[in-house]
């Protein structure tokens, strides 16, 4: 799709990379790939042209990421890569969640970047935002999206000896979306020169109408141990899916895991949600050492509403 043209779909008959081609060899990434074209042409019937350029010089960059990343393997893992790196492009070019109807209001991407230097972070930032925000939570949305923007390291200067290793990426994907409640999950990749990098996980919750929703508003004190109780009985390595089970805590996770999932749990930023529930997602070193990666547990729907305060706010 966009290698020559950002704003039109892939021409096969004109495929020379080896990303394109393959690209050209599979149906399901051709379709991927055609559905990107898409949500990209329809952006840039929605920003403003100073907004557009930003997205343009950000696609560049993410085409690149992206053939560095599925670049290796086999031809079944790098369609399966290639396929995958495409759809969450799609869903944060296309505005689109993954679970819900929508919330009722458009919502568009932006992009942020800047060029590395030895003594500057390579940034880029994509997302989502509201476009017309009214209500309070929309309005809500925007400013914690803003604040988002505003803490990159812009400005932030390091001696390091190799340009361009300084890096920071960070990502707003809309996990749901309906009227009562619009659930963003961001993932922050930063590297500032050490051992390796290290990706942090957060979350945007609101309520349209009723503006940011804390754990407060959702639940009474008294379900946070029940929560953290259930959370801990559905403990998920991310990559992985089926829960822990207790020896394998033991032996993986930090003897103090059961006080970080509890504080986790308590904190509404640590959460997204779907049409099934929702998920308290725990970034490395969270629970366990950098090399166990990324954990995740699962709270189902009936569970939250049966022990939700405002269960209004919840998916339907």
């Amino acid at each position: 799709m966009l290698v020559a043209s950002p704003a039109q779909a892939f021409d096969c008959s004109k495929a020379s990379t080896a990303t394109e081609k393959l690209i050209c060899s599979d149906s399901k990434l051709k379709q991927a790939d055609d559905d990107l074209g898409q949500a990209w042409s329809k952006a840039q019937r929605q920003v403003s042209e100073s907004e557009f350029k930003l997205l343009r010089l950000s696609q560049r960059e993410w085409l690149k990421s992206r053939d560095e990343r599925c670049g290796h393997g086999s031809d079944v893992e790098r369609i399966e890569c290639v396929i995958s790196q495409t759809s969450e492009r799609t869903a944060i070019i296309a505005a689109k969640a993954k679970f819900g109807p929508g919330s009722g209001a458009a919502m568009v991407p932006f992009a942020r970047g800047q060029a590395g230097s030895r003594m500057a972070y390579k940034i880029e930032l994509a997302g989502v935002r509201f476009a017309r925000p009214v209500k309070s939570g929309e309005v809500s949305f925007n400013q914690v999206v803003d604040v988002l923007i505003r803490q990159a390291p812009f400005t932030e200067k390091v001696d390091f000896e190799t340009a361009g290793q300084l890096s920071y990426d960070q990502s707003i994907s809309l996990e749901y979306a309906a009227p009562e409640l619009v659930s963003a999950l961001v993932r922050t990749w930063r590297y500032d020169g050490g051992a390796h990098g290290n990706t942090v996980f957060s979350a945007i919750n609101i309520s349209p109408e009723a503006g940011e929703l804390t754990f407060d508003k959702l639940f009474s004190g008294a379900a946070q141990v029940d929560l953290a109780d259930a959370c801990q009985n559905q403990l998920y390595r991310m990559e992985a899916d089926k829960a822990l089970t207790e020896a394998e805590l033991q032996e993986m996770l930090f003897p103090e895991y059961g006080a970080a999932i509890a504080a986790a749990v308590k904190n509404l930023s640590a959460w997204t949600f779907s049409s099934q529930g929702a998920r308290v997602i725990f970034s490395p070193y969270e629970l366990a050492p950098f090399a166990a990666g990324s954990f995740e547990c699962r709270l189902p729907l009936a569970l939250l509403r049966n022990m939700s305060l405002a269960a209004q706010f919840l998916p339907r």
